[in-house]
């Protein structure tokens, strides 16, 4: 009788297993990238497990976040160079919030500008209970603490997606450190819309273990949602997350966002000015796009040097290359997590830059100087996008540069040999030396910045004359000037000294 070879003991048995581990490994990942539906999750995941925290580590955290907070405030109010933000009110803080809550206490659901403005309502609403000569700091303190806290939010809610801890810190450091945000919407209450807008995208995509997450998520898209329609924009991101995640629990944060439209649509329908009756046409939607996300993207200070250079279009053509070859190297070399969060990223601030674009002409008319660029806040959220979804692809090269060759006969199934864990290594390297440098541009160049609010008109003479106007008739009133409804009546009463 010929004895049968055990199939345990056969290399040919050994060679066949290491094929048909290699080929399921291959098949699965095939499976993988045709099916979206099965992708999506992976958009969404879920945070890293924290371990128990004793009291005296929680008291530490709760130190370092506010010293954190604080500091990221101290930072943006050093960010307008010219004369200090808490010496001034900026624009429609002073003109319409401030001077309509100190007439109208608590109307917080009047419209402005054609729509729902809740966030700034409040804050000028709060402020109006101050003394009148602390305002302006108060406006400015308040709208650098927002924005602080936004960078808090943004550190903790993207763990999910950037596990290193120092390159989260960079992310939270993009939002204090925006090269664009000196020009408008740094320290005010009026754009303080704007930062809450960075928070809502990651909001979209955290998934908070606890019912204080869940809340904060929803508080979150409902200060956004009655703050500016424009938080529709990330409504797609929204609806991924519905159809990746159907329990109900896992969105707060979608019934946040609804809750604040509900409360915006009413006011939109009722307000008197309208947009929708003065679009702009789609070339000078485009050419806004082009000029005034794109170019800026990676600094104002080297947007103007590269105008200077090779003038506008030519510089819009390089720096537009620069982001086409680092966004298409994301979508060749990156896994399918880091993909779909780039492919959102730009989808969703480019339908930001292009509705807001659309609803407000004049930012396609308007002339763009050094100092002022008309609607620059609109180009916030598509830059500051870009920024996260490329630190999101660097995390990825980092941890994958981390993973140690494997010791057994199976790793060259995996790709995994000793050349490539150390070009890995290198490539994370230079994909992290790259990222600091390319931000650096813009976050040293642009951090100290003048914008029309340097030589604006400084609070306290303003109002020392409405106390002194008072003084003389205390049961008197004041008329002082307000945009949209032309002047407002404040009683002397009002008024806090």
């Amino acid at each position: 009788m010929v004895p049968i070879t055990s199939a345990t003991s056969s290399p040919t048995s050994l060679d066949w297993r290491f094929t048909v581990v290699k080929q399921e490994s291959r098949q699965r990942y095939r499976i993988t990238q045709t099916n979206t539906r099965a992708l999506l999750p992976e958009l969404f995941p879920e945070p890293p497990e924290r371990s128990a925290v004793t009291p005296g580590r929680a008291l530490s955290r709760a130190a370092s976040v506010l010293i954190a907070l604080v500091a990221g405030a101290v930072v943006l109010l050093l960010r307008v160079a010219g004369r200090s933000p808490l010496t001034t009110i900026w624009a429609e803080d002073r003109t319409v919030f401030l001077v309509q809550a100190l007439a109208s206490p608590w109307r917080l659901f009047s419209p402005y500008a054609g729509y729902l403005q809740l966030l700034p309502r409040l804050i000028a609403q709060f402020v109006s209970f101050l003394p009148l000569r602390d305002a302006s700091a108060a406006f400015a303190i308040s709208g650098a603490v927002i924005a602080s806290a936004v960078a808090l939010f943004v550190f903790h809610a993207s763990a999910g997606h950037v596990r290193s801890g120092w390159l989260r810190a960079l992310l939270a450091a993009a939002v204090l450190l925006l090269p664009i945000a000196p020009l408008e919407i740094a320290d005010s209450g009026v754009n303080t819309p704007w930062y809450v807008l960075f928070a809502l995208f990651w909001a979209a995509l955290w998934r908070p273990r606890g019912g204080r997450g869940m809340a904060l998520a929803a508080l979150i898209a409902f200060l956004a949602g009655a703050s500016t329609p424009l938080a529709l924009a990330i409504a797609p991101l929204l609806a991924l997350r519905i159809v990746a995640l159907p329990r109900v629990r896992e969105h707060a944060v979608t019934a946040g966002l609804a809750a604040g439209l509900l409360f915006q649509v009413p006011v939109i329908a009722s307000a008197r000015n309208s947009r929708v009756n003065r679009l702009s046409g789609a070339d000078g939607v485009l050419d806004f796009v082009a000029h005034d996300v794109v170019l800026p993207a990676l600094g104002w200070h080297l947007d103007w040097w590269l105008r200077s250079a090779v003038g506008r279009d030519d510089a819009t053509l390089a720096v537009g290359g620069v982001l086409a070859a680092v966004f298409c190297a994301i979508a060749i070399t990156q896994p399918a997590r880091v993909r779909l969060l780039a492919a959102v990223a730009l989808g969703c601030g480019f339908l930001l830059a292009v509705a807001a674009a659309t609803l407000s002409r004049w930012v396609t008319t308007d002339a763009v100087h050094f100092h002022v660029e008309p609607g620059s806040r609109y180009t916030t959220l598509p830059i500051f996008l870009m920024e996260a979804a490329v630190i999101v692809a660097v995390d990825n090269i980092r941890q994958r540069a981390r993973d140690r060759v494997r010791t057994d006969d199976q790793a060259p199934a995996f790709g995994v040999t000793p050349w490539t864990g150390w070009a890995r290594a290198r490539g994370a390297t230079a994909a992290v030396t790259a990222l600091v440098a390319v931000l650096s541009i813009g976050w040293i160049t642009d951090f100290r910045s003048d914008n029309g609010r340097a030589g604006g008109t400084p609070w306290a003479p303003i109002a020392n004359r409405w106390l002194a106007d008072c003084q003389r008739t205390p049961q008197g009133s004041l008329r002082v000037p307000s945009l949209e409804v032309g002047s407002v009546v404040i009683r002397c009463s009002n008024l806090r000294r």
